[in-house]
């Protein structure tokens, strides 16, 4: 396995903990079924923060190599095979990387404005109190480590209580790719440089899911996406 615990994390490109993953699957012997090791073993294995090792998972989930049960932890669901790297996910993220970074923003604007529209409409109570219980979790994320990881986590979950299978994978490779290129491109966007004001947003955000006021919370959207874009310009 390749030795990158000298590497500093915020410059770790999850799709390399992916193949290291992939390389631990097929040393370690692993079968369908069985549980993969725990966070805290994998991170100091491999010398990662548990962020970027989180979405290298989401990675795996994404293709449908590993399966993840809350409480339970993570588990091969079939064998990765040759090629597995070039899938065609990874070829539509690839040409999305060919985009400049405003026009993966405006697409993912008006997804996420579609988003919390289908939240609204759909979501039950206790999805409404998980966005609330993750947003505080992303609190403490941004006062530890100032990174826009745990932030696009956070919108995974909105994208998952849509309860619309499709938008959650389509934003899962919209996401993935703005991530390829803030790795590659933008480094300093990876930096919160106002953690307060991005909690306050998605807190406003999610306070309008809860009234059922898809309207306000289409427009905090907007307003929360045209912020990191007018960073980028």
């Amino acid at each position: 396995m390749r030795n990158i615990g000298g590497r500093p994390s915020r410059t770790l490109l999850y799709e390399d903990v992916v193949n290291d993953l992939y390389t631990l699957i097929d040393e370690s012997q692993l079968q369908p079924g069985d549980k993969l090791p725990p966070e805290r073993e994998l991170t100091e294995k491999l010398g990662i923060s548990r962020n970027v090792l989180r979405e290298a998972f989401h990675v795996l989930e994404s293709r449908g190599i590993i399966n993840s049960h809350q409480g339970k932890g993570r588990f091969l669901r079939v064998m990765p095979k040759a090629g597995d790297m070039t899938t065609k996910y990874e070829s539509l993220s690839k040409n999305l990387e060919r985009c400049s970074m405003i026009e993966a923003y405006e697409v993912r604007q008006v997804l996420e404005m579609k988003a919390v529209e289908l939240i609204v409409r759909n979501a039950s109570e206790d999805d409404i109190n998980d966005l609330e219980k993750a947003c505080r979790e992303l609190e403490v994320i941004f006062e530890e480590t100032r990174r826009t990881i745990g932030e696009f986590e956070m919108h995974r979950l909105y994208a998952k209580k849509t309860k619309s299978l499709f938008m959650e994978q389509t934003m899962e490779i919209v996401l993935s790719s703005i991530l390829d290129m803030m790795h590659s491109r933008f480094h300093d966007v990876l930096d919160i440089h106002n953690p307060k004001k991005e909690i306050d947003s998605h807190k406003k955000i999610i306070s309008a899911i809860r009234e059922r006021d898809a309207e306000t919370a289409k427009q905090l959207m907007f307003q929360h996406i045209q912020d990191t874009m007018d960073m980028l310009q």
